[in-house]
């Protein structure tokens, strides 16, 4: 595993390295500033910042925390036996367990070194993913403290920190060779920033191969990312409807919850005498096993594999795509790697869509245009020509927001089955009304998160809260998202994909709170007041 993590992260770190020797020092010298002083600034705050960090995420993310006694954890749940045995796998000490009250799946590893590592688990993990599920998760949390993951990303990211700190130095000082130089740091931030990422998609690899060398259980992992990542998990939300409801009845009710828990893992277990063992690398009963729909999970990961979006987005992101993370494990040959995921997408899934290969340059040329446009006629001297090409920009903006936002709301009776909407993308909004109950935030447990989480019948999806101004979110969170946390709630807004599925609120109503978003109507504004300016330009110019 070690030499893995080596080649998996290398090219990453040669990049940011090249990119902090070459950019960073031709644009030093062209400055004529101290070499040291950029660097010297970034390694500063990034000190500060870690130092902190865990200090401050205790606060921002609170959880219940569980005890240890530094051999096991004093709880039943049999989520402390697994990551106690999971910590002794890696060889490093008991970390310091949190759990935060969220509907939202998710798991994440912070602190300063192993020693100091903790994991906090959300609820919604618990409550959607069986017992094999959270310990290839955990096993995956585990593996960024043993390779001390959390040191490593900190520190590559003071190399874009310190790139843009001297283009911030340089920009302002009236010599050509000086902003020249400006120009250079400029574009070594964004090039090393694309390195951090990589390198963060490397050590995510890293973590996954680990968690399934350990585990013997890649097809686990495989269905919690699905799960996670796509928002799926039908059988799990619908047991623990069940369960609560069953706890509230007292004492009976606990007893029946009992009988309920048995009955599943009876289930589960005769499983292995039916025609088709998910073992043996069945995917669909692998899938159905899981408690996921398979033509919703077959779109998802076909998206990710034939969209030019998926691709593009994984670049820009710090995890790897769903479906390339599974099909990475699969030809890794470990020990229980996932077999039979592959028959997911079938073969044919590998090659870019026709469909899509031609819709993605007009989506890009609708996201790009109006700024050129704009870009060039702030460049322009003459004033008709100016007045011109505010005009023209403003009628691609608003082009634009029409695509982004259509207004024609269409009811869908299940939040997965957006995961079959190929035409599906980060430029064009699919508009939607759906519901479901608030069960998180889009960042589990974070108190400034103003995004929420939906959940229904058939799994969740996330709800983005945007707002013109940047304050509106926090105070939305700090003083009223927590009033939607269980509602029942009815949601109209855009679907999208981006790295993952999500919609962007046009309005939540629930019964005594309801909230709505702007953003849509300013950006229309905005493109109408761009082309009033263009028209008294042009007016004004003849």
């Amino acid at each position: 595993m070690t030499g893995f993590a080596l080649r998996r992260a290398l090219p990453a770190l040669v990049g940011v390295l090249t990119v902090l020797v070459g950019v960073g020092l031709v644009a030093v010298v062209l400055a004529g500033l101290p070499l040291w002083l950029p660097f010297g600034f970034a390694l500063l705050l990034m000190g500060v910042q870690y130092a902190i960090a865990p200090w401050l995420m205790e606060r921002l993310i609170p959880a219940e925390p569980v005890l240890h006694d530094g051999t096991r954890y004093l709880t039943e749940h049999p989520l402390g036996e697994i990551l106690a045995r999971r910590c002794n796998d890696a060889g490093i000490p008991l970390v310091t367990l949190g759990i935060v009250q969220d509907g939202n799946p998710n798991a994440f590893t912070f602190g300063h070194h192993r020693g100091d590592a903790r994991i906090w688990v959300t609820t919604g993990l618990l409550e959607r993913l069986d017992l094999a599920e959270v310990d290839a998760v955990i096993a995956h949390e585990v593996a960024h403290v043993k390779n001390n993951d959390v040191l490593l990303m900190t520190a590559a990211a003071a190399v874009p920190l310190g790139l843009y700190f001297l283009y911030t130095m340089m920009r302002s000082v009236p010599r050509d060779e000086v902003a020249n130089a400006a120009v250079v740091a400029y574009g070594g931030y964004l090039l090393s920033e694309l390195f951090v990422l990589a390198l963060s998609r490397a050590r995510e690899s890293t973590a996954d191969h680990w968690s399934c060398a350990t585990t013997g259980n890649g097809a686990a992992l495989a269905s919690a990312l699905v799960k996670i990542s796509y928002g799926m998990g039908e059988v799990r939300a619908a047991e623990r409807e069940q369960l609560l409801a069953l706890r509230d009845q007292g004492k009976e009710g606990k007893q029946a919850t009992r009988r309920l828990q048995r009955q599943s893992q009876r289930v589960k277990a005769m499983s292995v005498m039916g025609i088709a063992d998910p073992r043996q690398g069945s995917s669909t009963s692998a899938i159905l096993q899981a408690g996921l729909a398979e033509p919703e999970l077959r779109a998802a990961m076909r998206w990710e594999l034939q969209n030019p979006w998926g691709r593009l987005l994984e670049k820009l992101s710090s995890h790897p795509l769903t479906a390339r993370r599974i099909d990475e494990l699969a030809a890794s040959g470990l020990p229980g790697a996932p077999r039979g995921w592959g028959d997911v997408v079938g073969e044919e899934a590998r090659r870019p869509a026709p469909e899509a290969k031609k819709l993605f340059p007009i989506e890009v040329a609708v996201m790009v245009a109006p700024w050129g446009v704009l870009l060039l006629s702030l460049a322009a001297l003459d004033g008709m020509d100016l007045g011109l090409g505010l005009v023209a920009a403003g009628v691609l903006f608003f082009v634009k927001q029409l695509v982004r936002y259509p207004t024609d709301f269409r009811p869908v009776d299940r939040c997965t089955s957006l995961l079959t909407r190929m035409d599906a993308s980060p430029m064009q909004g699919i508009p939607v009304s759906l519901r479901g109950r608030i069960v998180g935030r889009g960042i589990p447990g974070y108190v400034l998160s103003a995004d929420l989480c939906v959940q229904d019948a058939s799994g969740f999806l996330t709800l983005l809260y945007r707002q013109p101004l940047p304050f509106w979110g926090g105070l939305f969170a700090l003083f009223k998202a927590e009033r939607f946390m269980g509602q029942e709630v009815a949601v109209r807004g855009w679907y999208r994909r981006g790295p993952g599925p999500y919609l962007e609120i046009r309005d939540v109503v629930a019964t005594g709170v309801r909230t709505k978003c702007f953003e849509w109507v300013v950006r229309y504004v905005a493109a109408g007041v761009l082309m009033l300016i263009g028209a008294v330009v042009v007016l004004g110019a003849l």
